[in-house]
């Protein structure tokens, strides 16, 4: 009974029980050790079934596949969540910035605004000085609420995002409604993007609080189902392998007199 149990516990429990974001955001709270605390744990849930299962080298296949379950199913809700039609609210930077609450964050997020062609840094694949003629992979530049040359932004009171886009974003019409991922930003392209001044209109040694909306980073509702696929087959296939590894009984022999 022991053994069954801790067969369920490693293929089935625990990856379940990293689904939630209370558990999984305390994990990754963790630096460095944070994401695989989780796959540990659950092959170490397995240990007892390698130690007394009549077959080691499957019992310890299946530990490998409960480890795999339970890495691929703390992001499985969210990419769920995120690449179903209409999933995330838009937040309209037109009324209000991005508030500093997203500092930091990787969460995924739409805002909508106005992307600024005036200030434009061309990504290269391999960060090699490029052909002049080659097309860029992707473009940064600011996601703002206006179109204005000169922005007034409380620093307190929000962040600017610098959008990653494909080039061929920048033929649509503005407005635009941007889905991505945000991350951080390095300090030198906010720099290069941003100028900020006094109010005499004078430059000042100061970079802007600023995020990262990486619309390239956004998961297709394939993607989403794939991984979702994925953990829920290794899991089911750890816990067939692991009970089948499980030592037999011996049948009872009739008592002789």
């Amino acid at each position: 009974m022991f053994l069954r149990a801790a067969a369920i516990l490693s293929a089935l429990a625990i990856p379940l029980l990293l689904t939630f974001d209370v558990i999984s955001e305390l994990l990754y709270a963790l630096p460095l050790v944070g994401p695989y605390l989780g796959p540990a744990l659950a092959a170490l849930c397995a240990l007892p079934v390698i130690i007394a299962g009549r077959e080691r080298g499957q019992a310890i296949v299946g530990a490998a596949l409960c480890a795999l379950a339970a890495g691929l199913s703390p992001e499985v809700p969210e990419l769920l969540e995120v690449s179903g039609p209409q999933a995330l609210e838009v937040h309209d930077l037109r009324e209000a910035p991005l508030p500093r609450a997203y500092e930091g964050q990787r969460s995924y997020l739409a805002a909508r605004g106005f992307l600024r062609e005036e200030w434009v840094i061309d990504e290269y694949p391999g960060g090699e000085r490029p052909d002049q003629n080659e097309r860029p992979k992707a473009v940064l530049l600011p996601l703002l609420g206006t179109e204005a040359a000169q922005v007034d932004l409380d620093p307190e009171a929000g962040v600017v995002v610098v959008a990653r886009v494909a080039p061929e974003r920048l033929d649509q019409p503005s407005p635009q409604t941007l889905r991505g991922r945000l991350g951080p930003i390095s300090p030198e392209l906010v720099e290069v993007l941003f100028v900020v001044t006094d109010e005499a209109g004078q430059a000042v040694i100061q970079r802007p609080p600023a995020v990262l909306l990486d619309t390239l980073d956004v998961p297709s509702r394939g993607e989403a189902l794939t991984r979702a696929g994925l953990a829920a087959g290794a899991a089911l296939l750890a816990l067939l392998l692991l009970l089948t590894a499980l030592p037999r009984r011996e049948p009872e022999l009739p008592a002789t007199r």
